[in-house]
């Protein structure tokens, strides 16, 4: 039973086996994302002054490193997108073509964030009862990934679409970055990389404290190089490493780095991108963090760290309407406040984000969905033709051959209509029809569909009469 709701839940992948590790540590990054605006939102909207003990200090500050998620994202996105082409570069794999790098992108992601947007834009019109030209602005700009760099802000529309305008220009960046994979001599290579990566510390710096650079490539871009360096490492050393305890020590002292670093420090801003580079080698080398992360149900909210993250906003300030009244300061503490909000917030998170992710994302996963899409509305539309002919009563339209030679081209079309309504009421899909001349005794529909398996369907006509069914040959 576990199996088959991991099948059906874990994300779609393309080319390559799916590596539940990866998604173990998407989980972890959106862990630390939702549980940091948890506390935001009690700190924020509660209208109480939430005092938290000094006995909670460390909880404290473990909590509010939790946006450091997504820069654990940035890396990981550095990493997947970099590995197809560290495979062409340094394994003779096939080559990367820049059309299909950028419709993926865009078929994989845009669909989802579009439509996650007009949800929030929906929500805001509905509660506040207006539409106004300032919200139309901001719709435009978030649309397209520019509000940060136009406006010097996060979007009030959904505050975390920031980091994925630093996501969008990586990607388009990325075909530039990649080719560093063509320097032979490894050591080079990797040198190059990492020294870029302390290189852009004075940049990363000065973008910290620039409104309009904030949200921007030029302060993470450190983070996906980290990921090109790990994908070096993936390809060329990584197959013959063996698994090792002393990973599992690495993954510990990585994570209480991550958690534990005070933010917008030097060392914090040097250390950060090593440090999430090698919490993800523990997780696919270290033998009891690499169970951890590879467990199915961490695996597969992981894989659905997308639709949490773009959803999660929108859960969270509802449940609190509610939740909100069961905050009673005089009688519970910090960590009393905290766990009774993260037991209601973290189901409707997830409810709000598996839905969203079986409804819209997963749907896009398939690189093909496109052309199904079209192919499905092409079904539809020749379905709602056939039904109009058949409500004008093609059933009842005389069989018999005609007694001359010549069949009339009207009656030929509504026949061919007929036989296409039969097929479409006892097949899954058929995608494409193509009918033989009049002239001759059969038929041949190509590239027809029936339950996911390709067959080759005949059509007899008799002497005097259409059969009334289709016989299936492999």
């Amino acid at each position: 039973m576990l199996t088959a709701v991991t099948q059906r839940l874990r994300r779609v992948t393309t080319g390559r086996p799916w590596v539940p590790e990866i998604d173990g540590l998407r989980f972890l990054a959106i862990l630390g994302v939702v549980l940091f605006h948890i506390f935001g939102e009690i700190v924020a909207r509660s209208g109480m002054h939430i005092v938290v003990a000094p006995r909670y200090e460390l909880l404290n500050f473990a909590i509010g490193n939790g946006d450091r998620g997504v820069r654990l994202f940035f890396v990981i996105s550095g990493l997947v997108l970099a590995l197809p082409f560290a495979r062409h570069f340094l394994a003779g794999s096939k080559p990367v073509t820049l059309r299909s790098y950028y419709m993926r992108r865009l078929t994989r992601l845009e669909p989802p964030y579009i439509l996650s947007v007009l949800v929030f834009v929906l929500l805001i019109v509905l509660w506040t009862h207006e539409f106004s030209h300032n919200i139309l602005e901001h719709l435009v700009a978030t649309l397209f990934y520019a509000h940060n760099l136009t406006f010097g802000e996060m979007s009030p529309i959904n505050m975390v679409s920031w980091s994925l305008e630093v996501e969008v220009q990586f990607y388009l960046l990325a075909p530039f970055f990649m080719q560093l994979f063509r320097i032979q001599n490894k050591t080079v290579r990797r040198t190059v990389l990492a020294g870029l990566v302390v290189a852009l510390l004075p940049l990363q710096m000065y973008a910290t404290v620039n409104p309009r650079m904030q949200a921007s490539i030029a302060r993470y871009a450190c983070y996906f190089l980290s990921g090109l360096l790990l994908a070096d490492l993936f390809v060329t050393e990584m197959p013959a490493w063996k698994e090792r305890s002393a990973w599992d020590v690495v993954a510990l002292a990585c994570a209480a780095l991550a958690i534990g670093m005070p933010h917008e420090t030097e060392s914090a801003h040097a250390l950060m991108p090593f440090v999430f580079a090698f919490l993800c080698l523990a997780a696919m080398r270290g033998p009891i963090f690499r169970r951890m992360m590879a467990t199915p149900s961490i695996a597969v909210i992981g894989g659905m760290c997308y639709s949490i993250y773009l959803m999660h906003m929108i859960a969270i300030p509802i449940v609190f309407k509610v939740s909100r009244r069961l905050i009673l300061q005089d009688r519970m503490d910090f960590l009393a406040i905290y766990t009774l909000q993260c037991l209601l917030f973290v189901p409707a998170v997830l409810l709000f984000g598996t839905g969203f992710y079986l409804l819209i994302e997963r749907p896009c996963m398939d690189p093909h969905w496109p052309a199904k899409l079209k192919q499905w509305f092409l079904v539809k539309t020749r379905q709602a033709k056939v039904l109009v002919l058949d409500a004008l009563a093609v059933h009842d339209l005389d069989r018999r051959e005609p007694q001359d030679a010549q069949v009339e081209p009207e009656r030929l079309a509504l026949d061919i209509l007929s036989i296409e309504l039969h097929l479409f009421r006892n097949a899954e899909f058929i995608p494409a029809v193509y009918l033989c001349p009049a002239s001759e005794a059969w038929f041949d529909l190509r590239n027809a569909v029936l339950r996911s398996q390709r067959n080759q369907v005949m059509l007899i006509e008799q002497r005097g009469t259409w059969s009334d069914k289709a016989q299936i040959t492999s």
